[in-house]
């Protein structure tokens, strides 16, 4: 599969120019991160205290409840935003160890299996016969998976075919994630890893930028191909070694 712009698509995480002007944004949303993060973690701490304190001096029947918990609520939201930004600019810490990266994807289905279940969504295994224990950081690269195949997910609301293939090619274990769902646009594909970019109506649009730094950290390479209204793949490989 390949869409008319898979040029541009981030096929080539090699592709030192691209790769460059990726980096060069993650950069500068890191220092934009680390500017901000502390300037408003302060304030919103203490909004949230007084929010609290305010809970525990009204009953539940009382009509500011409901507003004290909109405040409450919301500042965690931001504090859950904060944090992601952080996430997503700054190189994670990595515990590298051996594990099996079928299993950590089939924790991964396992996971949203009532998903999968309640959207009709048929998965196709086509895992390569040879041992798939590789070093990563178990909670990071779980993350990488989980996030792609949540959006293949959402992208099949009616139903369709994912089929997750893997091979080793020279020293990389490849593992390819294919739906049959809507598909990204060619304005689209260009900026999907991009900080903030999103196509969901309420998407932070930081998911996949975490998943490229997560991949790009452990010396992997990540990529996309798309044809609109057709489906996508999604390609991630990780070194063997």
């Amino acid at each position: 599969m390949s869409g008319s712009r898979d040029e541009d698509s981030y096929k080539g995480v090699g592709n030192q120019d691209k790769e460059s002007v990726l980096s060069e944004r993650l950069a500068f949303t890191g220092r934009m991160a680390a500017s901000i993060a502390h300037e408003i973690r302060n304030p919103l701490g203490n909004v949230s205290l007084a929010a609290q304190q305010l809970k525990k001096a009204y009953s539940e029947d009382s009509p500011w409840s409901k507003h004290i918990e909109v405040i409450i609520r919301n500042t965690e939201r931001i504090n859950f935003l904060i944090t992601e930004l952080l996430n997503c600019a700054r190189p994670p810490e990595l515990n590298i160890r051996p594990h099996d990266l079928y299993g950590i994807i089939e924790n991964v289905l396992d996971s949203i299996k009532s998903s999968l279940s309640t959207q009709g969504i048929k998965v196709i295994k086509k895992y390569d016969a040879n041992p798939s224990i590789i070093n990563v950081d178990k909670e990071h690269i779980q993350r990488v998976f989980l996030n792609i195949i949540v959006n293949s997910v959402e992208a099949m609301p009616k139903g369709g075919t994912m089929t997750i293939s893997s091979s080793r090619e020279r020293d990389f274990f490849v593992v390819k994630i294919q739906d049959t769902g809507v598909g990204i646009s060619e304005e689209d594909i260009i900026r999907i890893f991009d900080p903030f970019f999103s196509t969901k109506p309420m998407g932070v649009g930081l998911g996949l930028s975490i998943v490229y730094g997560i991949v790009v950290s452990h010396g992997g390479r990540i990529s996309v191909e798309s044809v609109w209204k057709k489906g996508t793949i999604f390609t991630v490989s990780l070194p063997i070694e």
